[in-house]
């Protein structure tokens, strides 16, 4: 491995552009990756359990930074061509763009509630595949790149970048206050997607592209690259029982047939809804009370009860990083180490479970108002109002009218007006959904346009691109402690 660092590249670009452009030329028009940058650095990574378990390590892969360079270029061409071609699956949200996992999340929230709404049982399936990256068979990659149109002098290049891949370990052990290392001998990689790579995850999201459509409409069927959910809703016990038995042995074939293996003592079931109890169990798959999805805890109640207990425990962790930082740091850094540690895992996902209750969110709150009393030096029991203010900060409830706000407006729902052949009153608000369940105004949609009509005139007439700064400013002149709070202010609307 040539062991050189993005900076230095950054640092060395102008003497070594001009050769590079010509070894990736070559590269194109030959149809041929080089030999050089086929090789690859594992370092294990232990994640819990017993040391000496060689499957409680993740491995980790480094590969040259040159090898990335010429990667993305191939990817911003493949990407080009399956937009031009619109040939993604839209069930899939990661790796692409404008999706993510909160996408996944806020799509698999509506979908339940949707459905609990209209009185339908309700069940997910969340398949855990085994090693999904490393088992495919580079022969089966590029018939799919193939049936995608990559052809001619492109398909000889992805066939070449795949092929004649090898890797070593490396093992990093302190002795005498001396760090050292060795490595394993050098072997082949003859499966799998390029790990650690750039072009690596985009390959796979292509491989599994068919899989919606293998399965069928009988699911909603949700995916971020490997993290596949299946979700069903019938208005019998016996329907769904045939719906989802079908579906999931379509997914099995799919896999058998595709290199994929699921691990079925990790796959998961979940019934949601006050009828939960009617939802069958399907053989061999495990039913739970809550699942963890995409880094959320979903339970069956929606209650996010168990997300909150988990974030919390998060949170008091980051309380405990940031009172060192605060002593022994600036305001400055504390303030940046607040943002980092704490807020992250605070606002990941809340466009989704935001619309908890008001006790749930109050405990975030406590922890919150905490944070930024240790931030500007107040004592227990300060108010912190203006210090909100004073560091620009927005509490936990100005982060959900914030995101669910925004998200509603990206996605681009229909205003009044735009409905409406009529002059009416009141053009720029949304018309709120008729419902049977109080449950249903949870749903970001629904609580996204419930929030922007209750917004003054001046921003609710802005686009997207000008609401996000101006809301922004408006929520941190305004430290909102809940969402009733909010309600209650006397805004022009």
């Amino acid at each position: 491995l040539d062991e050189i660092s993005s900076k230095v590249l950054k640092f060395c670009s102008e003497e070594l552009a001009p050769p590079l452009v010509d070894i990736f030329n070559k590269s194109f028009r030959d149809g041929k990756f080089p030999s050089a940058l086929k090789l690859s650095k594992v370092y294990p990574k232990y994640k819990n359990g017993c040391y000496l378990d060689p499957s409680n390590y993740r491995p980790i892969s480094l590969i040259s930074t040159f090898s990335k360079l010429c990667e993305r270029i191939v990817l911003r061409r493949l990407l080009d061509h399956c937009k031009e071609h619109n040939l993604l699956t839209n069930c899939q949200h990661g790796f692409t763009k404008d999706r993510s996992t909160t996408t996944a999340i806020i799509k698999m929230v509506e979908s339940l509630l949707d459905s609990i709404e209209e009185g339908k049982l309700t069940t997910g399936i969340f398949l855990d595949f085994s090693k999904a990256f490393d088992c495919l068979s580079h022969d089966l990659i590029i018939r799919k790149l193939e049936n995608l149109g990559v052809a001619g002098t492109a398909i000889l290049w992805f066939q070449s970048y795949l092929e004649g891949r090898k890797q070593l370990v490396e093992l990093r052990h302190s002795e005498n206050g001396i760090v050292k290392s060795v490595r394993s001998s050098l072997l082949p990689v003859s499966r799998g997607v390029p790990q650690g790579s750039v072009l690596g995850p985009v390959i796979f999201i292509l491989f599994i592209n068919d899989l919606p459509q293998y399965i069928g409409d009988a699911c909603l069927t949700l995916m971020y690259a490997d993290d596949t959910t299946l979700v069903f809703s019938e208005t019998s016990t016996e329907n769904l029982a045939i719906t989802s038995y079908i579906s999931l042995n379509m997914a099995y074939q799919y896999c058998h047939n595709n290199d994929l293996a699921v691990n079925t003592n990790k796959t998961a079931q979940i019934a949601f809804g006050r009828r939960s109890d009617c939802v069958p169990c399907i053989p061999e798959v495990i039913m739970n009370d809550e699942v963890k999805f995409l880094g959320i805890t979903l339970d069956k109640n929606l209650s996010w009860t168990s997300h909150v207990d988990k974030l919390c425990r998060k949170l008091s962790s980051s309380l405990y990083a940031i009172k060192n930082i605060k002593a022994s740091t600036d305001e400055t850094t504390t303030r940046a180490a607040y943002f980092a540690l704490f807020e992250a895992h605070m606002r990941y996902g809340l466009v989704a479970w935001g619309g908890t209750s008001a006790g749930q969110i109050q405990r975030v709150l406590k922890k919150q108002k905490t944070a930024v009393r240790t931030l500007a030096g107040l004592q227990p029991l300060d108010s912190c109002r203006e210090a909100f203010k004073t560091h620009k900060i927005l509490t936990i409830i100005s982060l959900y009218i914030q995101e669910t706000v925004l998200y509603t407006v990206k996605e681009g729902l229909p205003k009044r007006s735009e409905i409406h052949q009529y002059n009416l009153r009141d053009t720029t608000i949304y018309d709120l959904p008729a419902h049977r369940l109080s449950q249903y105004e949870k749903k970001p949609t629904y609580m996204g346009r419930k929030l922007h009509n209750h917004l003054p005139a001046e921003l609710r007439d802005k686009g997207e691109k000008e609401l996000k700064p101006a809301l922004h400013q408006w929520l941190v002149d305004r430290p909102f402690y809940s969402i009733e709070e909010f309600f209650q202010r006397a805004f022009d609307i």
